[in-house]
């Protein structure tokens, strides 16, 4: 079967018995289909599952009620657990979930909720409440899906979970693409839908009630961190130049009319940790830019190319990361937004840096709980 295809329900008993015995040969699965009913008439579940245990202590046998699902995204898997436990408790058996693919993650939060889960990969937990606890992991995704915005968390695309990081709840998707577009960034209306799916799909947002609402500020930001590149670079240019900071954003923001061409320019999020936590990195200060050509016909005299002792590092970018929700202080320079100074601090791996990224991430979520 090719693994990308999609994976229909009637194929899921003939892949599961595909796999041989799962928890070894003294332990047996067998699926029936929920098409067979209970003495009452009422469906096992989706799938009605019969686990055989033999072991030193005897043969028992226990019946799981499972609930079987195409896809496993968090919140396929949160759903299966509820209809698992409901169909089991219905039936009198114990709840399973089957899905496509359990990671190491999965199958410790089921662990968590006394639920059974087996996928189509080899992995697999087992609770029998007081009896039996059996778990297998470790066996590589063989059904990587197709995602709504697979790469919602990265790249131009990531404008969207990071508004949510500004504001946690609007009305609409229209809505969030206005906000979007007020902290300077710009994504297609269709764009927004589709990482508003996936971010749904990983229980990060609830879609319900009119409302759009982030769920998990901290879940979001892992995600964000873990998807995270550094803005790629088109050109850099190292100066040293006798402009302090400010004067070099003031001259760098400055138009002579306005047949001026835009530019958009900005401290990196490592060079603008100072605004945002304690300590200070002895670097030499990052500004990105979109147009460089443009920035050194702005700067004029000052712009002065070095090969060493440069005291200013710009980046030419078409990344708009840096630039969103960027923020100006009153001497005109341009900072990083807090979110984009967490990611790139967090992503360092020094010691230090990782410490102000801890303080930066600490204050992202006191301000949005304000």
């Amino acid at each position: 079967m090719d693994p990308n295809a999609a994976i229909s329900e009637s194929a899921i008993p003939e892949l599961f018995a595909g796999l041989g015995s799962v928890f070894g040969r003294q332990v047996t699965l067998a699926l029936r289909s929920a098409r067979q009913r209970d003495a009452l008439g009422r469906p096992f579940a989706d799938f009605a599952v019969s686990l055989a245990v033999s072991l030193a202590w005897g043969g028992d046998q226990y019946e799981f009620a499972a609930e079987a699902k195409t896809r496993n995204t968090p919140r396929v898997v949160e759903d299966a657990v509820r209809q698992a436990r409901r169909r089991a408790a219905e039936s009198g058996r114990l709840p399973m979930v089957i899905v496509p693919f359990l990671g190491e993650q999965r199958i410790e939060r089921l662990e968590e909720e006394g639920v059974s889960g087996l996928d189509l990969c080899g992995n697999g937990l087992i609770v029998i409440p007081g009896r039996l606890l059996l778990r297998r992991t470790g066996q590589p995704n063989r059904y990587p899906e197709s995602r709504p915005s697979r790469f919602a968390y990265r790249g131009a695309t990531s404008l969207v979970p990071r508004v949510f990081l500004r504001r946690a709840e609007y009305s609409s998707v229209g809505q969030v693409q206005e906000e979007i577009r007020a902290a300077g960034g710009a994504v297609a209306l269709s764009t927004v839908s589709k990482a508003l799916a996936r971010m749904a799909d990983d229980l990060i947002v609830d879609r319900s009630d009119g409302r759009i609402v982030l769920l998990q500020p901290d879940k979001l930001l892992d995600a964000l961190a873990k998807s995270f590149a550094a803005p790629k670079p088109e050109r850099t240019v190292q100066l040293k130049t006798p402009l302090s900071v400010a004067d070099f954003f003031r001259r760098a923001r400055s138009a002579a009319g306005g047949s001026d061409p835009a530019l958009r320019v900005a401290l990196s999020g490592a060079s603008s940790q100072d605004r945002y936590s304690a300590g200070l990195r002895a670097d030499v200060p990052i500004v990105y830019a979109d147009d460089l050509d443009e920035l050194k016909r702005r700067i004029g005299e000052a712009w002065k190319p070095v090969d060493r002792f440069a005291n200013l590092q710009v980046i030419e970018t078409r990344d708009p990361a840096p630039f969103f929700d960027a923020r100006s202080d009153d001497g005109g320079a341009v900072f990083a937004s807090p979110v984009q100074a967490y990611l790139e601090l967090a992503a360092a791996g020094d010691k230090r840096d990782a410490e102000m990224a801890d303080q930066v991430r600490a204050r992202i979520l006191r301000d949005l709980a304000r």
